[in-house]
Formats: structure tokens, C-alpha cells, sequence
């Protein structure tokens, strides 16, 4: 098996949502960044406080009142990059990271969470997709998405439907990200055993390919919103429920034409 140190390596080489670190950084790339830290196992807890701190925060970088919205879009944020850094790992290297909120801590840049920190990090090789889920689904997002349906109130059925976003985004932007030349169809295939392993996740959504200018792209159709239409910076997503089949495809569309043009991909 691939050392540790590697693995996290290469994860944290594919950008964003990828980006995991077993130590704090010194620095940020800008003094004008705000800077905020969050032990995970804290935000399980309506009772630290600490998630609605999340809330507020992100909120105040947003402009928006603290409440379900805000919450909503603060959390499918903190999804893409929990399950982003579990997705590649077990895709790129077969292993399930011990990502339980108890071993994790978040950084927030300007309000958004952006980096995941390791403090004993652990893997378990030769991992299943259960294996995945129960430190990523069950140790972590799935408790923290109570704390926060109790503090600020988005439904729980709109935050499992974050979480399998959050999955299925991991495996998008995979697809495209890795050096690794992944065959899409078999990222695919990957993407709904771990999707169809808990009814919660499999509710979420459905995977498709389409054919873009640099080749086939996986893209994900959601049947709920994270209500980014009700920020002030707003619109609705590429994937979002609100959207028809049709609308979904022209924008999918138009996000590969765009990665053809170089401009980067934002989760």
C-alpha cells in the first residue's frame, strides 16, 4: 500500500475540493483572508455553540441572515471537501482515510470551508463502500448535519442531500482532476455502489456521462437544492432540482465548454 504521507500528497495536489493537510499551515495566500478553525467533533454538538458559528460565519461573508439558507450553503460546502478528500482516496488508492469528526479539523477562508486537517491520520486498505460511509457518513457529515438542522433549521432531507452531492461531486470533479487518466464509466460505476449503499444517499440523485469537448464528463442530477438562488451572489446550480432535465443539460453543457476554455471549475 501507498505510504500515508503520499496519499495525502496526492490528494492535496488536485486543488480544491481536495485539499487535506496532517498540519496546519503556516500561512494563507492572502493577508486579507479571514481565517477560522473548527474542530469537527465540536460541530456535533448543538450545544458548543460551534455550529452556529459556522453558520454566522459564512453567513456574514455571504450577506445573508443566519438561518436554514445559510446553513444549507455553508454545509454543502464543508460536503464537497469532507467527501472530496474521502472519494479520492478511496477511488485513487483503494483506501477508506479515517475521516471521523473526531480526527478532523476545518479551516475557513473568508467564511467557506477550504482545507481539511488530519491529526492522527489513519487508513484502512482494501476499503469498501461501507467501509467509506462509516467514518465519513456515519462519524461525521450525518452527525453534524443534526446539530445543524437543530440550530438553524434546514431539513434533514435537504442536508442528505448535500451529502450525496457531496459525494457525487467528489467523483465529478475526480474524473477530470486526476492524473491519473480514471475511465469515466468505471468512476461511475464507483460512484453509485457508494450512493446505493445507504437509501438516504441513493435518494439523492442520478449519475450520468455526457461528451463534452475533452471527452466524456460525469455529471450528477439532484432532486433537492442547496439554496444557493438565496444568496445575494446567487443563481441555481448546474445540478439543482429546480431546474429541468433540459435546463440541467444546457448548463452541463456549458460548464464543459468552459473547462475546454481553461476557466476553473468552483465547488
Amino acid at each position: 500500500m501507498t505510504a500515508l504521507h503520499t496519499i495525502l500528497r496526492t490528494i492535496d495536489a488536485l486543488g480544491p475540493p481536495f485539499r487535506v493537510s496532517t498540519e496546519p499551515p503556516a500561512n494563507i495566500t492572502s493577508e486579507d483572508t479571514e481565517v477560522d478553525w473548527f474542530h469537527s467533533g465540536q460541530l456535533c454538538d448543538p450545544d458548543t455553540g460551534e455550529v452556529r458559528r459556522l453558520v454566522e460565519l459564512h453567513a456574514r461573508f455571504r450577506d445573508m441572515p443566519v438561518g436554514r439558507h445559510a446553513g444549507s450553503l455553508v454545509f454543502q460546502r464543508y460536503c464537497h471537501r469532507v467527501c472530496g478528500v474521502s472519494v479520492a482516496a478511496w477511488v485513487l488508492h483503494g483506501v477508506a482515510l479515517d475521516l471521523r469528526a473526531t480526527s478532523v479539523r476545518v479551516r475557513l477562508a473568508d467564511g467557506t470551508p477550504d482545507l481539511l486537517v488530519l491529526g492522527r491520520p489513519t487508513v484502512q486498505p482494501g476499503a469498501t463502500a461501507e467501509d467509506v460511509l462509516d467514518t465519513t457518513f456515519d462519524g461525521h457529515l450525518l452527525p453534524v448535519a443534526r446539530a445543524l438542522r437543530s440550530v438553524t433549521g434546514p431539513g434533514l432531507g435537504n442536508l442528505l442531500g448535500n451529502i450525496a452531492a457531496g459525494f457525487a461531486g467528489g467523483f465529478r470533479t475526480l474524473t477530470h482532476r486526476s492524473p491519473a487518466c480514471l475511465d469515466v464509466h468505471e468512476v461511475r460505476e464507483r460512484a453509485e455502489e457508494l450512493l446505493s449503499a445507504r437509501p438516504e444517499l441513493r435518494r439523492g440523485g442520478d449519475l450520468r456521462v455526457l461528451i463534452g469537448p475533452l471527452g466524456p464528463r460525469l455529471q450528477y442530477d439532484r432532486t433537492s437544492c442547496c439554496h444557493w438562488y438565496a444568496a445575494p451572489d446567487g443563481r441555481n446550480c448546474s445540478w439543482c432540482s429546480r431546474l429541468t432535465r433540459e435546463e440541467r443539460t444546457q448548463r452541463f453543457q456549458e460548464a464543459m465548454a468552459e473547462e475546454f476554455g481553461g476557466r476553473p471549475e468552483v465547488l
